[in-house]
């Protein structure tokens, strides 16, 4: 067993959590599910590696999703979804780091949702680094998007040997890619499985 030196967080579903804007909204403006679709599935993925601006897309759909007010108003509505916090996950972030870790970010967000994260929840503060989509180009469980995150680890924390990188995701095809890249992926369930995790390393929340 590798002595950890990093510990990747996954972001919605591990730190965050409450429902999927699609879904909330939908029922809130009597839109059907169907018509946003095509947005998700489309433009939607660009955003989310930086190929397009999620402001100009939505101004796109707007007629069809039936929003009255700004392409602002609807992101602030958007990103209060699912924003909040597990406590116990969230403070465990700090205790990690002052056990000696390394402790970064890793997320699949379009550019405006990741700075609201950042600002809201103070991540620029806690985490060490913030790999997201999309300042990555391409997504976080990619194997280029693995390359580029092993790539700053080494380069800026002197870190060569990915098993000493715990990358947690609550996706199993997510920590199959992990994996296979040579981290050391974890599935995250819940906070007592993880801690317990954790405390098989030596480590302490």
């Amino acid at each position: 067993m590798k002595k950890l030196k990093v510990i990747i967080y996954d972001n919605d579903g591990m730190i965050t959590h409450g429902g999927r804007f699609s879904e909330k909204y939908s029922k809130e403006f009597a839109v059907d599910s169907a018509a946003m679709l095509p947005f998700f599935e489309g433009s939607f993925k660009n955003c989310l590696v930086g190929k397009a601006d999620l402001k100009e897309e939505l101004k796109k759909v707007l007629v069809t999703w039936k929003w009255k007010g700004t392409v602002d108003e609807l992101l602030q509505y958007w990103f209060s979804i699912g924003n909040s916090v597990y406590d116990d996950i969230y403070a465990s972030i700090l205790k990690l780091k002052e056990q000696g870790l390394i402790v970064c970010l890793a997320t699949n967000q379009e550019k405006y949702r990741t700075g609201y994260l950042v600002n809201k929840l103070s991540y620029n503060k806690i985490f060490d680094e913030i790999f997201s989509s999309a300042d990555l180009g391409v997504y976080k469980h990619s194997p280029e998007g693995l390359e580029k995150i092993g790539q700053v680890l080494k380069e800026k924390y002197a870190i060569s040997d990915k098993e000493e990188i715990m990358y947690w995701d609550d996706r199993e095809n997510h920590v199959g890619c992990l994996n296979k890249a040579g981290f050391n992926g974890q599935l995250y369930r819940d906070y007592l499985s993880f801690k317990s995790v954790l405390s098989d390393y030596g480590l302490q929340l």
